[in-house]
């Protein structure tokens, strides 16, 4: 039944979401609200835009975050008035610094009420500030909404990709005396079925890149050049990378976000760093692609190594490292995308695989002959999972393990929140992945799973094929890496109260109360048969200890030390 003119919030709601179709726009993670009503019932009313209802705003965000990541397109979050806004936050600040497209719909109550204590309500303009690329307060009754909705979500997609936030004041009545009937068409068909994305193919160069391929030809060309890409740009980047580096001819040392399984990728990298191989087998130049990668020990080699560096990076933030003499506002996927018709010396490439053999044939003996060790699990769980998987790594330990350990494979996509490299959200950012359709893997610890362990019960009422791998070494494994659980300052007593923070709990009991399928995994040999299974909603934990995993990564460096001797 077609909406009245004496009914603005439908109207303006109809109209925007109108324009959010118009630009390709195909999902929605909605929390249950009052003031939202009108935007809810709209969305509910098209059949181009598939509606996920969402109990937390939190895990809402990360869902939207994840299903970006994934598949390149923004999806719409809504809530209602008041604090219920301010949960999206975690989840727009990763998006802003991984340049990912979001759109945030948040509901208010009338501009008169703003500066007043009527309930539900608070200052909700400008609530993200500088994380946003841009901020609406939009009139519903404008003329021209449709217009907008789809300027908000072509905005989130172009240029660098990152969350746009509207903000609606809706006043009486939420709740329209008739329901829409439908909502109209796009007024265009989207490029694809699937709708715009940041992950367009490149099928033509830029003439960014155009433009300096004489002058990166002769930086490189001939010389002893290593590639340091760190960041992740979608599906057809890694294989691109992994390409550009073999036909160049030069060691790449990728972040395991876009690592492939190439004859040019040192899979190493992370231990040949930290053991000095990078001052004893020295480049002429580096060719960096994207932001810094995970791997401290290389980062901090670029900081202070005082080589040439060209940076090749568009980014809304700037360099931490400080250290690129050339920078080149340009996208790393549209420049790998072009097959380099200059060569870097090749024996530069030949030296770094014969060193990353030696230690990787060294950290593997050590490994394998452990019991199921973290390393161990990052290395299965890379290397197990069904070809054409997403597998999210969770920031803190998993994430340094598979970047450590995990044989680089091709075939399936490595995916993480690094932007701002928290652990909240974990779980909720695997179902948005996995809600793509792709059966996703998570790997994750134990207080990242804690931390957002109600999204379990998100994933079995969604039915989604996902995996949580929980390694479980009561609290916060990464500290005992670090000054606070080495150095001796700190007493054991008031390491473990503050950084430690031992729980005592089963995950397996935590999942099985949200009726999520679980076990707990003591052996290599059944966590492989595990992860080779079709993947479904389920749990597995894997308990470790903490002292036992700094021994045994003391043990792995120790080993690849020994054998790179003969390299120095």
């Amino acid at each position: 039944m077609e909406t009245s003119s004496k009914d603005p919030n439908s109207i303006g709601c109809r109209d925007l979401v109108a324009g959010f179709l118009d630009a390709g726009v195909t999902r929605a993670f909605i929390s249950p609200g009052s003031r939202n009503t009108p935007l809810t019932l709209a969305i509910a009313a098209s059949d181009d835009i598939t509606d996920i209802s969402v109990r937390d705003e939190r895990s809402a965000g990360f869902m939207a975050l994840g299903w970006a990541k994934t598949t390149g397109r923004p999806a719409v979050v809504v809530c209602t008035s008041g604090s219920a806004a301010t949960h999206y936050f975690p989840a727009v600040v990763e998006a802003n610094h991984a340049a990912v497209p979001m759109i945030v719909v948040t509901a208010d109550r009338p501009i008169a009420l703003r500066g007043t204590s009527a309930p539900q309500t608070m200052d909700q303009a400008n609530l993200y500030g500088s994380h946003v690329k841009a901020f609406i307060d939009l009139d519903i009754e404008h003329a021209g909404v449709r217009q907008t909705g789809e300027a908000v979500a072509l905005t989130a997609l172009s240029g660098i990709p990152g969350p746009v936030h509207v903000n609606i004041p809706f006043g009486e009545p939420l709740t329209p005396a008739h329901l829409m009937s439908a909502i109209p068409k796009p007024a265009s068909e989207p490029a694809d079925s699937g709708g715009r994305s940041t992950f367009d193919a490149h099928d033509h160069i830029s003439p960014e890149v155009a433009a300096n391929a004489d002058s990166v030809r002769s930086m490189i060309e001939g010389k002893k050049v290593l590639v340091v890409a760190g960041a992740a740009f979608g599906p057809e980047y890694t294989s691109n990378l992994g390409r550009y580096a073999q036909e160049l001819g030069a060691p790449l040392f990728a972040d395991p976000q876009c690592r492939a399984d190439t004859t040019a990728t040192i899979g190493s990298a992370d231990i040949l760093a930290s053991e000095g191989m990078l001052d004893a087998i020295t480049p002429d130049v580096v060719l960096r692609l994207g932001g810094i990668p995970t791997s401290k020990s290389v980062w901090t080699w670029l900081e202070g190594c005082g080589i040439p560096q060209i940076l090749v990076n568009r980014s809304r933030l700037t360099d931490p490292l400080g250290s690129a003499e050339t920078v080149l506002d340009i996208s790393a996927a549209e420049f790998v995308s072009q097959v380099p018709d200059y060569r870097a010396d090749r024996n530069f490439l030949d030296l770094w695989r014969a060193v990353d053999a030696a230690a990787q044939e060294a950290m593997t003996s050590v490994i394998n002959s452990k019991e199921l060790s973290e390393p161990l699990i990052a290395r299965t769980v890379i290397a197990s999972v069904e070809s054409g998987s997403v597998v999210f790594v969770g920031s803190s330990m998993p994430i340094r393990d598979v970047d450590a350990f995990a044989a680089p494979r091709s075939g399936i996509r490595v995916i993480a929140n690094r932007g701002v490299s928290g652990i909240d959200g974990s779980i909720s950012t695997a179902i948005g992945c996995a809600l793509s359709g792709t059966p996703t893997t998570a790997l994750i610890g134990d207080v990242a799973a804690l931390h957002d362990a109600t999204a379990l019960s998100e994933a079995m009422k969604l039915g989604v094929p996902l995996r949580v791998v929980v390694v479980n070494n009561d609290g916060g494994g990464i500290f005992s890496f670090l000054p606070q659980g080495r150095s001796g300052v700190v007493s054991k007593q008031l390491y473990e109260q503050h950084w430690g923070t031992p729980h005592g709990l089963s995950l397996t009991r935590i999942a099985a109360a949200m009726e999520v399928p679980s076990e707990v995994v003591d052996s290599v040999a059944t966590l492989t048969v595990r992860l080779r299974a079709p993947t479904t909603a389920c749990l597995i934990e894997v308990s470790t200890e903490r002292d036992r995993n700094v021994a045994l990564h003391d043990e792995v460096r120790r080993a690849a030390s020994s054998v790179l001797t003969s390299f120095r």
